[in-house]
């Protein structure tokens, strides 16, 4: 499985060596239709377990209610869909549809959230940029959301 990490520009470069030197970045999620346009919004570096913890237990989480339910649009509940690290404020995700408890496809579904998630593992876990950035998340060449991983409250 090849990683796809692709400079606005157009040039394709290794996550792990240039993330953020230019400010805007887009990143295919392999094997999904889910692609993140990445922005470093500070110099603030998340810590490394409590970026762990908080991508890694919540895919576990949606994984188990996917297997249970099957995927579907996001709760009203739900979205803005925000989850932290044991609730330390060392790590927080949020991510909000375009149009929440709309009847359109500019909206999240779960497994859209999961694959979000596969794609912050691989930029900011795996390619060791874990600092606070904001994102935007298309599905296919729809705007779908947005969404902030921080230190702090989302």
């Amino acid at each position: 499985m090849s990683r796809e990490y692709i400079r606005l520009e157009g040039r394709t470069s290794n996550p792990s060596l240039t993330l953020f030197q230019d400010p805007h970045y887009s990143y295919h999620v392999p094997n999904t239709p889910i692609s993140l346009i990445l922005i470093r919004v500070h110099q603030h570096p998340i810590e490394r377990a409590a970026l762990f913890r908080t991508i890694f237990n919540t895919q576990q989480a949606l994984r188990r209610q996917l297997s249970i339910e099957g995927n579907r649009w996001l709760d009203v509940d739900d979205d803005p869909y925000q989850v932290d690290d044991k609730r330390s404020g060392k790590c927080m995700i949020g991510m909000k549809s375009v149009h929440p408890g709309g009847n359109d496809r500019e909206r999240l579904t779960y497994k859209d959230v999961l694959d979000v998630m596969q794609g912050l593992w691989d930029v900011l876990y795996l390619g060791r940029n874990g600092y606070n950035t904001i994102y935007q998340i298309n599905n296919g060449t729809v705007l779908v959301g947005h969404g902030k991983i921080i230190v702090g409250n989302v």
